[in-house]
């Protein structure tokens, strides 16, 4: 092989662009036991202690909180929000049923609209986390916050019902997707 095949070779398998590795930082105890209580209140974790390893990873607008290696919120401004693959505290949020039109809307991080909510399940306050899934195939679209309680989001015909907080294909999603 010459000199000038090896530095081709070279700058194939190089490809000249960077890969920064995502970083996390695991938490002192005395930070673990006030994050790990609000953890157990957004539901569905009532297994952790304070003695689980618990690391955070920066994202734009927040960090991911991991416990034991398995993604569970997404902590903003001193909130927890439930991440798409934390299905124990899923299961326990009320459902928006959207129809197919808007799927590819919800999962670019557009606001759930009224005119494609399909179906509401749960009893709900405005405020409240929500979870948001096409009618097709029932997957989770994204997590959002109730713009109106649940009575009037299902008599409403218009505007803006639920505030898309993370979705699929979000940068959180790159981080916490499964394999």
């Amino acid at each position: 092989m010459s000199v000038a095949e090896a530095g081709t070779l070279l700058k194939i398998v190089s490809g000249g662009v960077p890969v920064t590795l995502p970083t996390r930082t695991i938490l002192k105890d005395r930070d673990v036991k006030p994050l790990v209580e609000q953890l157990r209140k957004m539901g569905g974790q009532d297994t952790l202690t304070h003695k689980s390893r618990v690391e955070v990873e920066e994202v734009k607008g927040g960090s991911v909180v991991f416990v034991d290696g398995e993604a569970l919120a997404i902590k903003r401004d001193a909130e927890l929000i439930p991440v798409l693959v934390n299905n124990r505290s899923l299961d326990l949020l009320p459902t928006v049923t959207v129809d197919m039109g808007a799927v590819p809307h919800v999962v670019g991080g557009a606001d759930i609209m009224a005119p494609g909510v399909r179906s509401v399940k749960g009893d709900f306050q405005t405020g409240q986390f929500l979870v948001v899934v096409d009618e097709k195939h029932g997957k989770r679209l994204a997590v959002g916050k109730a713009l109106l309680d649940s009575d009037n989001m299902r008599a409403t015909k218009k505007g803006r019902v639920v505030e898309n907080i993370h979705w699929v294909g979000d940068s959180v999603w790159d981080i916490v997707k499964p394999a």
